[in-house]
């Protein structure tokens, strides 16, 4: 299996050891309450620390700053002596010498020792002598490993630091003349089919260069998924190593036992009782008779185990007929089956929807055939209203999922308020491993009616104007039926779906509207998401999205006011309050656009615990015509803010501040001059 550890004769002479801990067990013990260096309580330390001998010769300001001085600093040693004992020793710098394969980084990686913070607040390891010696243990294996057998390592200074506090470290290495891999060659593959025996043929041995275990140990385990992904599952392969012709060089040999060719035999299902066993058969890749592959039990395993009518799944060959080496492989599903109703309820606070309150119920296995039955509604001074849902996975051979959807929503924002009834049908392929792929094909069809707020409908002095945004020129109000076919495409490949430091998310979607599929309004949309993660040190990442979108129509009477693009807000241009940012009336008043840019960047950090904070900048705007984009008319703001992790999710708080307002811009009938918003929210922004 692959993680099984490559077994290599070695004839090679074995390097010499010197001893680990030269002078590391005085210089610790005479700083751990010998007479040179007395153990002293947290108390003295902080007076001696805090006194005022601590600054000779500087002039007093005033007993009110004196007093704040020391205040922080007595805080901030408390919080130190809070987060680490008394008598740790920082290691104040560690350094290596000789070594010339490997650099100074790639050695850190493989000890356990780290150099302390600078600050009382950083977060640092106290010296451990018992995992220093590991660690020099740990780095002759390392060397060993990639041929260096004679290689040397030792602690070369241990030099404590006059107040006992910090002890700075140098370690020397010898590396010596690495073992070198002359010639390498493979045995056992005559009778496997030709393309498959090239390409055993073709794994990287690393000939010319030291003999690496690791490299080896990936060779082995590649040699063995080529095989039992092509109908050899009982295979094994065997690296053996003999010594070359010219001194400190060997020969390694590949031996291959590729067993019978096997293929998949029936199905068994164990551990159902609600659930149809059709549901478990659709999910498999495989059918009896076809080649045995691994990689195809992985994936069926994972078909199945995504649907939440299981809450344990694993798919393995019937146990006597693998031991026995058999040429049909019977395959056997165990499952555990969830409870299938589940009931969640949420309240919480934000900046924008002020208190909201959700509730949600499921059945994840409606009928026993591994389907899912959703009801939801939700409360909040922005959105309120009920739906439900459907999903029916593995519709087709290849996989997909039948979705539907409908419901009745109230939406009320600044500007407008708006209601919608009716629901969508659809049908998504997801695909791809560890990378996910999501196709979809939707058709929706809706109810809307709209109606520009009063106070703002006074702003809208034109009829021409109220006309050309499709409202009634009287009372600021208008309805009618979207129906359209959407197409969407999503890429995701992150490291963690809720809080990810690494990879990206690239998703498009393409909507036609028109009276040909039922509605009475017609346009067209399109919009494209691209975000990327990416982490700078174990504690700190960087995350960064650039979003836009279009709305394309022979006039904007042809498309619902609620349809067209604002910005602002929590999750868009902090800064400015929701739906603030958008093409402005002569009186000031946002009256969203059909085109639309967003662009932010953060650099979010660990801070203690759960907290965490970020620092951002998001540019954007909304544009007037389709297709409109101006990157020197863009709106700017910058900001930073907190994160806590819940149970939840992460819940934030963000101070954002515009470099550029948007000037006469009235909400409400009343100028907006303030700069600054402070935005609460759950998840990150982005």
């Amino acid at each position: 299996m692959s993680g099984e550890r490559v077994c290599i004769k070695r004839r090679g002479r074995q390097g010499g050891r010197s001893a680990a801990s030269l002078g590391v067990h005085k210089v610790l013990r005479e700083a751990r309450g010998g007479p040179a260096n007395p153990q002293r309580g947290p108390d003295e330390l902080l007076l001696r620390k805090m006194g005022s001998s601590a600054f000779p010769n500087r002039p007093e300001r005033s007993a009110g700053v004196t007093r704040l001085t020391r205040t922080v600093l007595l805080v901030c040693c408390l919080a130190a002596a809070a987060c680490h004992d008394e008598g740790a020793i920082r290691v104040a710098a560690l350094d290596f010498e000789g070594a010339q394969t490997f650099d100074d980084g790639r050695l850190r990686q493989v000890i356990a020792t780290r150099e302390g913070g600078r600050w009382p607040w950083s977060r640092w390891i106290p010296f451990d002598q018992l995992v220093f010696e590991r660690d020099l243990e740990r780095l002759r294996a390392f060397y060993r490993d990639r041929g260096f057998e004679e290689a040397v390592v030792r602690a070369s200074k241990v030099e404590l630091s006059e107040d006992g506090h910090t002890v700075s470290l140098e370690i020397t290495i010898d590396e010596g003349r690495p073992i070198v891999v002359a010639e390498t060659g493979i045995e056992g593959t005559d009778d496997l089919p030709q393309d498959l025996a090239d390409r055993l043929a073709r794994l990287d041995l690393g000939v010319g260069e030291p003999r690496d275990t690791r490299r080896l140990t990936t060779a082995r385990d590649t040699a063995l998924t080529i095989l039992r992904d092509n109908g050899y599952p009982h295979a094994t392969v065997e690296l053996t190593e003999d010594d070359g012709a010219e001194a400190r060089t060997v020969t390694l040999l590949m031996r291959v036992t590729p067993g019978p060719e096997t293929r998949f035999g029936a199905l068994e299902v164990r551990g159902l009782s609600m659930t149809k066993r059709v549901v478990a058969s659709r999910a498999m890749t495989f059918d009896p008779g076809d080649l045995y592959s691994e990689s195809e039990v992985v994936k069926s395993q994972r078909r199945l185990g995504r649907l939440s009518a299981f809450q344990f799944v694993h798919i393995a060959p019937e146990a006597e007929a693998r031991d026995a080496g058999a040429e049909t492989l019977p395959m056997v599903v165990t499952v555990a089956e969830a409870k299938p109703h589940r009931f969640e309820f949420g309240v919480g606070y934000g900046t924008e929807d002020r208190f909201r309150g959700s509730f949600e119920w499921r059945n994840v296995n409606f009928f026993g055939n591994g389907s899912q039955w959703t009801g939801n509604a939700k409360y909040s001074t922005v959105l309120r209203g009920a739906g439900f849902g459907y999903d029916h996975p593995y519709l087709l051979p290849t996989g997909g999922t039948l979705t539907a959807r409908a419901g009745a929503w109230w939406t009320n924002e600044t500007t407008f308020k708006s209601r919608s009834a009716g629901g969508q049908i659809g049908l998504s392929h997801q695909f791809g491993e560890p990378d996910i792929i999501d196709l979809g094909l939707r058709y929706r069809n809706e109810f809307l009616t709209y109606q520009v707020q009063d106070d703002a409908l006074n702003d809208l002095g034109s009829i021409e104007q109220r006309l050309a945004l499709g409202l009634d020129p009287v009372t600021g109000k208008g309805d009618g039926t979207v129906a359209g076919l959407q197409w969407s495409f999503l890429r995701t490949s992150v490291n963690n779906a809720t809080d990810p430091t690494g990879g990206g998310i690239l998703g498009m979607t393409v909507e036609h509207v028109a009276p040909w599929l039922g509605g009475s309004f017609r346009f067209d949309e399109v919009t494209a998401d691209a975000r990327g993660y990416a982490a700078f040190t174990g504690r700190v990442s960087i995350a960064g999205q650039l979003r836009a979108g279009t709305l394309s129509a022979e006039s904007s009477a042809r498309i619902p006011f609620s349809e067209r693009y604002f910005l602002g807000g929590s999750s868009t241009l902090r800064g400015w309050g929701r739906f603030e940012v958008s093409p402005l009336t002569d009186a000031g008043l946002p009256v969203g656009g059909r085109s639309f840019m967003l662009s932010s960047i953060e650099i979010r950090s660990d801070v203690v615990g759960p907290f965490g904070a970020v620092a951002f900048i998001d540019a954007g705007n909304v544009w007037d015509d389709p297709w409109q984009l101006n990157l020197r008319d863009l709106r700017y703001a910058v900001g930073a803010g907190i994160r806590y992790q819940t149970l939840v999710g992460v819940a934030r708080a963000d101070f954002g501040y515009q470099l550029n307002p948007i000037t006469n811009l009235r909400i409400g009938g009343q100028a907006q001059s303030r700069r600054w918003r402070i935005h609460l929210s759950i998840g990150h922004a982005f």
